[in-house]
């Protein structure tokens, strides 16, 4: 399930994301300053163009975040981010949030494409590629313990247009 993020989410977040360096776009850690500043500047302010919401359990425990960001409100497109916990991915949790953020962005936001992008080296990458309406692969994407990997550019249509 997915709901609001709250600033004492974030260092969990900021942890679980520098543990998760091989995965995402940006390869240097942050500090907590970095992270409280993004939850400051991206989170609490109306006008972003992201919109992320706290991924927990029945117990209400935090076990990911995930949302919509880079939102081209013109073009009726946004890109999905989503990380979970390593201790809690393999349960499900990554595929209810993506199905539940993707109907957010569809339904509510009036979004008609999600795109991300997935590292090949990442092994969430059968996760994207199953959800996926469509993907491509690009070659030499991200420089990684000494090589280039590639990645799943894909798209996710809304059903109705």
């Amino acid at each position: 399930m997915i709901q609001c993020l709250e600033l004492d989410d974030m260092e969990h977040i900021r942890q679980w994301r520098n543990a998760s360096l091989d995965t995402l776009r940006t390869p240097f850690p942050l500090t907590r300053e970095q992270q409280e500043a993004w939850y400051r500047d991206e989170i609490c302010n109306r006008n972003s163009r992201s919109r992320f919401w706290a991924i927990v359990d029945t117990n209400n425990l935090l076990v990911g975040y995930g949302g919509i960001e880079n939102i081209q409100w013109e073009n009726s497109i946004a890109e999905i981010s989503l990380l979970i916990a390593p201790e809690y991915q393999k349960n499900g949790y990554g595929s209810t949030a993506a199905k539940e953020i993707i109907a957010y962005g569809f339904q509510d936001m009036g979004l008609h494409t999600i795109y991300g992008e997935c590292y090949c080296s990442n092994p969430a990458f059968g996760f994207w590629a199953n959800l996926a309406s469509s993907y491509v692969i690009l070659p030499r994407r991200k420089y990684l313990h000494g090589h280039f990997v590639d990645s799943m550019y894909f798209t996710i249509i809304r059903p109705d247009v």
